[in-house]
């Protein structure tokens, strides 16, 4: 809520006549602050986060470029409430932050059209109707209605969504055009190209979810050792991936060739830990970790 000053020192100066009309403009402003409270007493933000996921290329991509665009429904009827907010990578683990505005009523009267309330009994919400870049994203696995109460002022909520098509990709070189323009400003990139010299060319940059321009953004296994009960390998993941850890006892063996000990491990950023405990009589093996397509 705003209101606009009044200026007393530069009212006070006039006549009588004006000493009235300083009265009147008082009393023209406390109206006014009257009318903007019976709007609704203002809460902190409800604060929605999450992932957007989509499939490109056979493997899970972590969006981070785009504009999120997120309609709120009163399920008891009324206009809907439109939210944006541009889609980040937030710690290589989140695409979005939403602030959901909200506000308590006063007695007897309306909220806002543009806020939620909160209040006892709880009002209920829709939250169907996302969309991303106009592109219509869904909720797996999660409700579609909330009916935030007045302690729930402030509460987080993680929401991940889901794209259903895969990201544009105009040159058909396998790495989706938001990424490129994300980390190259353009459509230029060769998929087939290694920029920061860390030895993964950006289509493998684009499928483990690492940054292309950065050599110590890397998926790579950090250490293998022994431990109670077997090796134990960990490796650095990124979210919305599965890999795929292999062994051989022969260091010139073919990526082919390699064992599989364990498929469908999900990603725990910024590491995966894995113990092999298989390993007995004190054997030695060379590990390949695989990202799953």
């Amino acid at each position: 809520m705003q209101l606009t000053p009044i200026h007393y020192d530069s009212v006070a100066r006039r006549s009588q006549a004006g000493a009235a009309f300083t009265r009147i403009a008082v009393a023209l402003a406390l109206t006014s602050a009257f009318v903007v409270l019976h709007g609704g007493i203002p809460e902190p933000d409800l604060v929605w986060y999450g992932k957007v996921l989509t499939v490109s290329g056979g493997a899970t991509v972590r969006l981070t470029t785009g504009t999120l665009v997120w309609q709120i429904e009163p399920v008891a009827g009324g206009p809907a409430i439109l939210l944006s907010t541009r889609l980040t990578n937030i710690n290589n683990q989140f695409s979005y932050v939403l602030r959901v505005p909200c506000e308590s009523p006063e007695p007897g009267v309306s909220g806002s059209a543009t806020t939620i309330s909160l209040m006892t009994p709880a009002a209920r919400y829709r939250r169907l109707t996302v969309t991303l870049d106009g592109q219509p994203l869904s909720l797996p696995g999660g409700s579609t209605e909330f009916a935030p109460l007045l302690t729930d002022r402030g509460r987080s909520e993680r929401i991940d969504l889901q794209l259903g098509i895969g990201p544009i990709d105009s040159d058909g070189d396998g790495l989706s055009d938001a990424w490129e323009q994300q980390h190259f400003g353009s459509l230029s990139a060769n998929p087939g190209d290694d920029p920061d010299g860390d030895g993964m060319n950006n289509l493998r940059e684009y499928r483990a979810g690492t940054n292309p321009a950065d050599a110590q953004s890397l998926f790579e296994v950090v250490e293998i050792s022994t431990v109670p009960g077997g090796v134990s390998i960990r490796w650095s993941s990124q979210p919305g991936r599965t890999y795929r850890v292999r062994r051989s006892a022969t260091l010139l063996a073919t990526p082919g060739s390699y064992q599989v000990v364990q498929a469908g491990i999900a990603a725990t950023p910024l590491l995966n830990q894995f113990t092999d405990a298989t390993v007995t009589g004190g054997a030695q093996f060379f590990y390949l970790i695989e990202l799953e397509e």
